[in-house]
């Protein structure tokens, strides 16, 4: 695991490590912006493939984008969190996901207000006004759009499915008074990335023995809290949730999965 004041996420490569709990407020802002569109962008690097892809959490300027019909060159994701973007004609609202694929042209993109956002890119990217061909539909998946969902293995913990994102499911999860004593740990065939919205979460995560920061190896147990702002990425396979976990009165985060978003269930072992 890697925690913030050892290590910038933007220097990590996200495929071969897992990140530590992140409290967004601990990272460096930098300026940024994307080709062929106009308005300035704060970000601040939650986690990076070093081939390409990465997530970040920007503030979009408002007026940020183009009014002109054009198509990203990369796969380009928009979870809002705060604010109000226009995409391809939709207006994306707080807790919408909005995502466009590279390559496919839309009438435009422009944040309504100041809007702060994950941005989850799949490359280096611009948006080129000068790529032909018919006007696609963004895939929109709004907050309102599904009803939450009890986890029957978590009592106190619901989820609101997103959309099936573009490289995986999307979804909101939250947490009433969720606390798991004795329950299950589970684990996803993909890997999952995480930020909190609103309350706090108390998960307990478990390293392999594989994991470089796992001290004499073999398998080790941490509790992390997850206040509002807090962001993590975990590898596939990795044990979380289990014992020890918990949550405010309530509390809120958004998920984003690479691949489906199949849990496996487990009483786990004890940590040696």
């Amino acid at each position: 695991m890697v925690s913030a004041a050892s290590r910038d996420p933007a220097l990590v490569d996200r495929r071969h490590r897992s990140l530590a709990p992140v409290r967004e407020s601990d990272l460096p802002s930098r300026v940024m912006t994307i080709p062929g569109c106009e308005g300035r962008i704060e970000a601040r690097t939650l986690s990076k493939d070093m081939s390409g892809p990465a997530t970040r959490l920007v503030m979009l300027s408002s007026g940020w984008g183009s009014g002109v019909a054009g198509a990203f060159t990369a796969d380009v994701e928009l979870f809002v969190i705060r604010g109000d973007l226009m995409v391809a004609g939709e207006r994306v609202g707080q807790y919408d996901y909005a995502a466009v694929r590279s390559g496919e042209v839309i009438p435009g993109i422009r944040a309504l207000s100041s809007t702060l956002a994950l941005l989850m890119t799949s490359a280096p990217v611009r948006y080129d006004s000068s790529a032909g061909g018919m006007l696609a539909r963004a895939l929109i998946g709004s907050a309102s759009g599904s009803p939450w969902v009890p986890v029957s293995e978590l009592p106190g913990r619901f989820i609101r499915p997103l959309a099936d994102g573009l490289h995986g499911q999307v979804w909101l999860a939250g947490g009433r008074g969720w606390t798991n004593e004795d329950g299950p740990w589970h684990s996803h065939p993909g890997a999952e990335e995480v930020f909190v919205l609103d309350g706090e979460f108390t998960v307990a995560e478990r390293l392999s023995d594989h994991d470089p920061d796992t001290p004499g190896g073999g398998a080790r147990d941490q509790i992390h809290r997850w206040e509002a702002g807090t962001y993590t990425y975990r590898l596939p396979g990795q044990l979380h949730a289990g014992p020890g976990s918990s949550s405010s009165e309530l509390a809120l985060a958004f998920h984003r999965m690479h691949g489906p978003r199949d849990c496996l269930w487990t009483d786990g072992i004890p940590a040696t």
